[in-house]
């Protein structure tokens, strides 16, 4: 045996070594290999057979390539390079063509989950337990470093697990422990065709901007820069093991009974308790698995989770993304999906026309819900907790039966100052879906309340119940 065909074999043996040693394959399974044509995932097809062999596995093989039609004949080429290499090795191909190309910005991202959801689909009706990527140690540290640069969590130092469960299926990377170039020198020894990907010369995404900018500047400190991350990766997987465990420990004594549409939801005095780092790592995987449990959460989430908690109000919300949000009352914070905004039209009537029906009044619909308004004299007054009433030195030009509006304030009975109608109902213990649907009453300028009649100049607010008659009641 030459030279390179006595690499070629050592470095085959070291893939075989790191599967067994961190069970990245095991026994029986049918393996959906994920095929791009390039030097790791030819490589990933060569290596396999071998492994399996070595380790007495009874693998079998299946491929999927997904032809985005973005490189024009460059694309024509990588698909008949992994129809070639497949048909030789007897392994079966499963080929995705895109009827439109990808485009913009995102490309990347978009590529990456249109791959992942074809695999999916295949991996399902062809009965395939694990789907396998040819990433490999270079791809482990531009991972990192990416990480590291975009988002304020050590734990994204644990990169890409060599054998991890995302949400479908486990996803397996067996040629982690490979650098890129030996990768390709054992392609050419072994006679392994690949195609290049001149897109990936051009430091246009961000990437390739580490591959080529980031990485040959860092190897002028360290020459093993690349190992020395991954085996930093590998470190702080160990490491996040113990924390998860930590952080599901402290995650269940803070859990808080949920309510219906809660993602999660946690008791505010039983996070207090916690040390500030944990409570950090309780938020942020609460926020990741309303996310959809492999979303990398930026810290300014944790940050405005960690603010409400530490509120001297019980209230507030913050908007988490996808269209989710966190909402603080009662001493619970909720993650919850954010409801369509509610919209309905006010019920108006001119002040004028109101006193001129004296105390008849005038019967309002608002939302869906009948209502009276009279004009009184307020020494013959009844404080009847199911009214709401606003004192006024004289009739109004206008009165208004609506929802309150986003940061509107007013002045309740007894409080002394101004707050907003946003806190005044989560500090009366509004349930949060119900805030957005409070009727607010006003005569002239002013908002409005809830549960019962708190009356001011200018403003009242009512809570939206049918349960309680509100503004005399429903009109019988």
């Amino acid at each position: 045996m030459g030279g390179v065909d006595a690499a070629s074999f050592r470095l085959e043996r070291r893939v075989a070594g790191f599967v067994a040693r961190e069970d990245v394959l095991r026994p029986g399974e049918h393996l959906l290999l994920m095929l791009s044509g390039g030097a790791d995932s030819m490589a990933l097809l060569a290596l396999l057979p071998g492994v399996d062999v070595r380790l007495g596995l009874g693998l079998r093989l299946s491929a999927l390539h997904v032809d985005y039609g973005a490189r024009g004949a460059d694309s024509d080429r990588d698909r008949e390079i992994v129809t070639r290499a497949c048909e030789a090795a007897g392994v079966p191909l499963h080929v995705v063509r895109l009827r439109r190309r990808l485009s913009g910005s995102s490309f990347q991202a978009r590529a990456r989950a249109l791959r992942y959801a074809r695999a999916e689909q295949i991996a399902v009706s062809n009965g395939c337990a694990v789907v396998v990527t040819a990433h490999n140690r270079d791809d482990q540290a531009e991972t990192v470093l990416y990480r590291l640069a975009k988002y304020a969590s050590p734990r994204g130092l644990a990169g890409m697990r060599p054998r991890e469960r995302p949400p479908a299926r486990p996803l397996a990377r067996p040629l982690l422990c490979l650098g890129a170039a030996e990768i390709r020198e054992y392609c050419r020894a072994r006679g392994v065709e690949y195609g290049e990907d001149v897109t990936n010369s051009r430091p246009v995404y961000a990437r390739n901007a580490l591959r080529l900018e980031v990485l040959p500047a860092l190897q002028r400190l360290n020459p093993r820069v690349a190992e020395t991350l991954a085996d930093t990766a590998a470190m702080a997987a160990a490491e996040a093991d113990v924390l998860a465990a930590a952080t599901a420990a402290a995650a269940a004594r803070a859990a808080w009974p949920k309510a219906p549409g809660d993602l999660a939801a946690f008791g505010i005095a039983a996070l207090a308790v916690e040390p500030p780092a944990l409570r950090a790592l309780v938020l942020h995987d609460a926020a990741r698995e309303a996310l959809g449990g492999q979303a990398l959460v930026e810290r300014r989430v944790v940050e405005a989770l960690l603010n409400l908690c530490t509120r001297r109000d019980d209230a507030g919300s913050a908007g988490l993304g996808r269209g989710l949000e966190a909402v603080r009352a009662g001493g619970v914070l909720r993650l919850r999906r954010r409801e369509p905004a509610h919209v309905c039209r006010a019920a108006a009537i001119d002040g004028a026309a109101l006193a001129a029906t004296g105390g008849e009044g005038v019967a309002l619909v608002a939302c869906g819900r009948s209502f009276r308004a009279r004009l009184q004299d307020g020494s013959a007054l009844e404080r009847d907790p199911a009214r709401a009433f606003i004192g006024l030195p004289g009739p109004p030009r206008r009165v208004t039966l609506r929802h309150p509006r986003r940061g509107e304030r007013f002045a309740p009975l007894g409080l002394g100052h101004e707050t907003t109608v946003a806190r005044f109902l989560a500090g009366a213990r509004a349930p949060a879906p119900e805030r957005a649907r409070a009727f607010v009453l006003a005569a002239g300028r002013g908002a409005a309340g809830l549960r019962r009649a708190f009356a001011c100049v200018r403003v009242v607010v009512v809570r939206c119940s049918s349960s309680r008659r509100i503004c005399e009641g429903p009109d019988r």
